[in-house]
Order: C-alpha cells, then structure tokens, then sequence
C-alpha cells in the first residue's frame, strides 16, 4: 500500500497541486495536522478537495493552527482521528490533535494529560481488534525524546506520547508541529516519522505491506 504522509500544509494549494500526482497514486493519505493557517473549515474545504483528486482514503488529525470550524468539518467528514480510531485501508489509525501547550496563542492547544487521554480514548476503540490489523497513530506534536521533536536544540514534544510510543510500540507514528526537525527514524518497532511541513516544500511518501504474515512499513523523505 503507497501512502502520502503530509503535516503543516498551512493553507498552501499550491504545494498540494504539485503533488497531485503522488496523491493520484496513493492509496492512503495521512495528515498529521496545521492544513490551514488559522483557516477555518471554507480553507479547509478547498484543501480536502485538491486531496481528493485521486482515490486515496484520508485520515488526519487538526494542528494547533486548524480553528473550530476546521476541526469540526473533519469530524463531519469522518476524516477525524483526533481521539478517534479510524479503520482505512486494512490499518487502525488512532490519533490526537492539536499542539502542545506553549503560549495560548494558538487555536488548539492542549496540556499533555488532554494529548495523553485523546490518545488514550483511540487507542482504546482499538483494543479489540489490535490483534489482527497493524496500528497507526497519528498526532500532530511529537513524542518527546526524539528525532522529531527538537526546537533550537532542545526536545519539545509531547511526554505523555513518548511513553505511549514505547508502551504500544505501532507500526508506524506519524507527527508534524516542529517544522525544523523533520526525521525519519526506527523506534524500537516504530517507524516514527516528521515529514516536515508541506508549505515548505517537504513530505513523505511510505510503503506499507504484509510479508510473510507480518507487517512492515518502510518510507523516504521527500520534497517537491
């Protein structure tokens, strides 16, 4: 299965135009959050609509970025992993939304016991059928303590999820939020991956596929 792994897309159509082709070929789209920058759902409604040339499902999660409205039209288009467990693609994808609390300035910003029970609560609907289907999770901050988290030389990412990270140990863990440390790197069995912010040009493009009875993910970093 091709997936496209975006994060920090900040309203940018353009960077989504040029990747139509990628999006065409794509079975899966993960977003891992920030699509509009301090848009509402009319920005948002015209990015989901240049994502959907192709055939691909979509799962995201908002970013601290996305408004109410925003946040709303992905629940109402059932595209929302944001404390939910969305089935695609023979993956459960269980997510969190929004950022870590840093200065209230940001329409979604959530303390790391908000990030902690959101995630908690999707990876709960996930329990039942963790056993024969491989686990994504999908936030928008990351875990703390990694490639993907580092801001000016310090880690910056979520606590709560770095610990969830090692507890559950998914296929694969995608995160956006810190533009500068975009990284692809092995986690124990985790495939953890900041594909860096599209509206500066970058993404991700990963291969996830069943061999042998067991699941792997493999990626690339990538840029337009």
């Amino acid at each position: 299965m091709r997936a496209v792994l975006l994060s920090d897309i900040h309203g940018d159509a353009e960077g989504l135009r040029r990747l139509s082709g990628e999006l065409e070929k794509a079975e899966l789209v993960l977003v891992a959050g920030d699509f509009t920058d301090f848009g509402g759902a009319e920005q948002l409604a015209l990015l989901l609509g240049l994502m959907r040339r192709g055939s691909a499902a979509i799962a995201a999660v908002p970013g601290n970025c996305d408004r109410a409205s925003a946040r709303r039209l992905l629940e109402t288009e059932a595209l929302s992993a944001d404390g939910h467990l969305v089935r695609a693609c023979g993956l459960l994808i269980a997510g969190s939304g929004g950022g870590t609390f840093r200065t209230g300035l940001t329409p979604y910003e959530r303390h790391d016991d908000e990030l902690e029970a959101s995630l908690e609560a999707a990876l709960n609907a996930a329990a039942d059928d963790a056993a024969h289907a491989p686990l994504v999770i999908l936030t928008h901050a990351p875990p703390h303590g990694t490639s993907a988290d580092q801001r000016h030389g310090s880690h910056v990412g979520s606590r709560a999820y770095a610990a969830m990270l090692w507890e559950v140990q998914p296929l694969l863990w995608l995160c956006g939020h810190i533009h500068e440390s975009r990284a692809l790197s092995r986690e124990g069995r985790t495939l953890l991956i900041n594909p860096g912010s599209l509206r500066e040009g970058y993404f991700a493009l990963a291969e996830i596929k069943l061999e042998n009875g067991t699941w792997t993910a493999q990626a690339e970093l990538c840029s337009l």
